[in-house]
This record gives C-alpha cells, structure tokens and sequence, in this order.
C-alpha cells in the first residue's frame, strides 16, 4: 500500500474523529490510577474504548493485559505496536480537574496518554482496514513500573509473529510535538541492589565497645562511588545511586544492622555483569576493616532497551514525512532511565520513540507531571503512520 496522501493532514483527521474520545479516555483512566499488574479497571476502560471495532482482543494476557489484532484486507507484515498501562505510588500535586481519586498513585509517568494514544491508532487503522496490508497488533501492557510486565508478556507469546514493534514515551525536556529516537541504546540497564551491613549494637556513650552499623554504612556509601569514578572507562556510561539508607531504633543505641538500596544503570553488557562483584567487594572490604561485615542481594532488572537501526531510520523518516523536518530529532545520547520495552526489542526489530511534551514540563515520576492533551492526536497520528510505513512496499 502506497502511503502517499494517507499522512496528509493525518493529525488533524484522527483529532477531529477520536480526539474527544482519546481525551476522555485518558482522563479517565488519570482519575483512577492503578498499579503493577493491578490494572483490571484500566482495562475495562480500555475495552469499553475498543467496543464496535473489528479487533480479535485477547484479555489476561500478563494478568490484566490486552492485545487486540487487526487482520488487513491483504497479507503483509505485522506490526506490534505497545502501550503501558500502570501509574506510580506518588501523591498528585498537579491541581488538574481530573486528578487522581486514589491517594497516593498517580499517572506520573504518562502510561494515561500513552494507552490513550494506542486507542486512537486503533480507531484510525480500524478504518483503514480494507486497504492495509497485514496484521496490527495492539498491546496494553500492565506493570511497566519495576513490575516486568513486558518481560511476562513476552514470555506468553505476545512477541512471536511480529516483524517488527514501535513504543511511545511522552517526554519532558523536548520541544512540544517533537519525535525523537535513535539507533542502539536508547535506554539503560536497570539493575538493584540492598546491602545489610553487620556490626555489633551498643550505647551511645560507649562506641569503643561496638562495631558501629551506621558509620560503617556511611563509609560504604562512600567508597562505592568512586565504582564508577575510578573502576568504569570515563567515556563508558555507568551509573551507581544509593538511594536508600536506614539503621537504628533510638538517637542513643548503636544499631547492631544497617541497610542499602540502590540502583546500577549501565549499557555495557559484560560491564553490568561486572557490577556486582565490584560492590560486593568494596563493601565488604570497608565493612570488614571496620570489624564488621556486608552481605550483597543484587537483582538484574531491565535489560537495555536497543533501536532496531532500521526501525529508528523508518521512525524518524515517518515522523518528518508526517509533520516535518523541525519536529524530528535522532538523540545523540541515551537516557540512563529504563524501560521494559527492552523485553520486547530483544525479540523483535524495532524502536522506542520519545515524544517531547514540553521543555519546560515538569519531570516524569514527580507530583506535578502533566501534559497538554493536544499531544494525543499527534501521538496516535504517528503510531498509524509507523504501521502505513511499514505496510507500504518500500517499508
């Protein structure tokens, strides 16, 4: 299929026939945020949005996940194209008229306009169907947020058959509207690990007679700093945060224990599996001259997630075809964030693309995240036109 003509004004087309339904959508979904798997009324809602369109939809699939096919008129290639669903466990300070009714979740990360987005590209594509070639394969994804949804799905079956997958990320700190993606590493290895720190408790006023946990702790976090400041290649990207510390009962015991949380993001494969016995090492090497001991619980998380060179290409040449030269941006770096899209583009070519919501826009993952819904037209626009470039014979 020649997609000559059929990105013209595509925006536009798809905000005047499914903009009020894709904003209600996202509200919708916005007021009620659930977590993790737990996304069963994010579904429904998801659902109740596909109704009347000739989708073959597959429910459970990752607990609360969906995928609804769309067979074209023709044979042809299928394209997977994925939305996740959860939000986060934080406090709404967004003061929108649709904020979050349940304390303490919010959709901080814009999974609302990402599932909304997808709802949008089913509608248009639905109505495109005689004259597509091949199948669509539009997947709702629950627990995006640390869960490994993706990595479930995939381990179901959702992967298989495809010839090729594209994902959206609403993005803060790129221009409003504009498309940005790039061959390789896009996003980061995300890794965690807890350390318990072992000493021996004591008084206050008696610190000769204990091996003190928390000074021990403080020395540990210290030293695993110079983990990537003295032990990685300086042109190697790494990064280590300890973002978690607590010990003790009473401002005059000397705690028996200390613990660590942390968070490792690499992109070097042979590196990331060299993470754990450098800070197993350092840690207890610090803990043990100081008459104690450290135990390390590391967890491989998120794999890197890695464009497809030819999907990025078809992404960003889609994109400029679909608004212009402007709005387009290969990234010359990756993000050290993650994302469990990895799972799937470890299967099947394709490409995470980000799409900028605003320079000056508040950060992902904090209280006052929000987004101008204008986005989510464009965003379903450039999900259908990714699934016509492919659909034609060039793509």
């Amino acid at each position: 299929m020649d997609t000559t003509g059929r990105l013209d004004n595509l925006q536009s087309k798809i905000e005047e026939s499914y903009g009020g339904k894709i904003s209600a959508l996202r509200r919708d979904i916005h007021r009620e945020p659930e977590l993790g798997f737990d996304t069963k009324k994010t579904a429904e809602k998801v659902l109740v949005a596909l109704e009347g369109l000739p989708l073959e939809i597959e429910v459970g699939v990752a607990e609360n996940g969906i995928v609804a096919t769309l067979r074209g008129g023709n044979d042809g290639p299928a394209v997977g194209l994925r939305a996740d669903m959860d939000a986060l466990p934080i406090t709404e300070e967004t003061g929108l008229p649709f904020a979050s009714e349940v304390e303490g979740k919010m959709h901080a990360c814009g999974h609302d306009g990402h599932t909304s987005m997808l709802v949008g590209a089913a509608h248009a594509l639905c109505g495109m169907r005689d004259e597509l070639n091949g199948t669509v394969r539009f997947i709702f994804q629950p627990a995006e947020e640390g869960g490994g949804g993706g990595r479930v799905m995939v381990e179901e079956g959702v992967a298989e058959g495809l010839d090729s997958i594209f994902a959206l990320h609403l993005w803060p700190g790129l221009p409003f509207g504009t498309v940005a993606t790039k061959a390789g590493p896009i996003m980061a290895a995300a890794d965690a690990f807890e350390m318990e720190i072992e000493g021996t408790g004591g008084h206050g006023a008696m610190p000769h007679l204990s091996a003190d946990a928390v000074v021990i702790a403080a020395h540990v976090v210290t030293v695993l700093q110079t983990v990537v400041s003295r032990e990685v290649d300086p042109v190697e990207p790494a990064v280590l945060t300890v973002g978690e510390i607590g010990a003790g009962t009473a401002f005059n015991i000397i705690p028996e224990k200390a613990r660590l949380g942390g968070t490792v993001r690499t992109l070097n494969e042979d590196l990331r599996r060299g993470m754990p016995g450098r800070i197993e090492g350092l840690g207890q090497g610090v803990a043990r001259g100081m008459r104690g001991d450290a135990t390390l619980d590391y967890r491989f998380s998120y794999p890197v997630t890695r464009n497809d060179a030819g999907a990025a290409a078809r992404a960003l040449e889609t994109a400029t075809a679909l608004f212009d030269e402007e709005s387009v941006l290969e990234l010359p770096n990756p993000s050290m964030g993650a994302e469990d899209f990895a799972y799937f583009l470890e299967r099947v070519p394709g490409a995470f693309v980000w799409l900028g919501v605003g320079e000056d826009a508040s950060g992902l993952h904090t209280p006052q995240f929000a987004f101008d819904e204008k986005i989510l037209a464009r965003g379903s626009a450039l999900l259908t036109a990714l699934v016509l470039k492919a659909n034609s014979p060039a793509g």
